[in-house]
């Protein structure tokens, strides 16, 4: 049943993720800027991830601060350059070809984080597979953007 209840979890996550891009392209449109709009856009969330903090009393280990790799602090700047990419790109080539962009650089990456054990992941080989898919991604991609 954990697995379930997570997974829908992921898909729910996944779904509000395709909703923040054309609702954050409308927040771009009233503000006239694309990082401003990001800006708002990571501060409210910022705000409602403070008021969830203070209401569960889970602020982790802050004292920690600094004791990881140089890396394990860039989460925030890759959701910044997410949002501002998204933002930009679905009102120009719609949803549907801006998600399939996204799945296409997840899937990427992902395999070249696989393949190589980077950030502390086992590697594990890139098989024909995952080039396969990688490759339908892409071809999905062309299709979408054809006009």
């Amino acid at each position: 049943m954990d697995r379930l209840l997570f997974a829908l979890l992921a898909t729910v996550g996944g779904g509000l993720i395709a909703a923040q891009a054309p609702i954050n392209a409308r927040l771009r449109l009233i503000m006239d800027s694309a990082l401003g709009s990001a800006a708002v856009s990571f501060a409210i969330g910022t705000l409602v991830l403070a008021v969830a903090v203070a209401l569960s009393g889970d602020a982790g280990s802050v004292g920690s601060l600094g004791a990881g790799p140089w890396w394990a602090y860039l989460g925030g700047a890759c959701g910044a350059v997410f949002v501002t990419a998204t933002l930009l790109s679905a009102p120009r080539v719609g949803v549907t070809a801006t998600f399939v962009a996204v799945i296409l650089g997840q899937v990427a990456v992902a395999a070249l984080i696989d393949r190589f054990g980077w950030f502390g992941i086992q590697a594990r080989p890139l098989s024909l597979e995952r080039v396969a898919a990688i490759g339908l991604l892409l071809v999905s991609l062309a299709l979408l953007l054809r006009r």
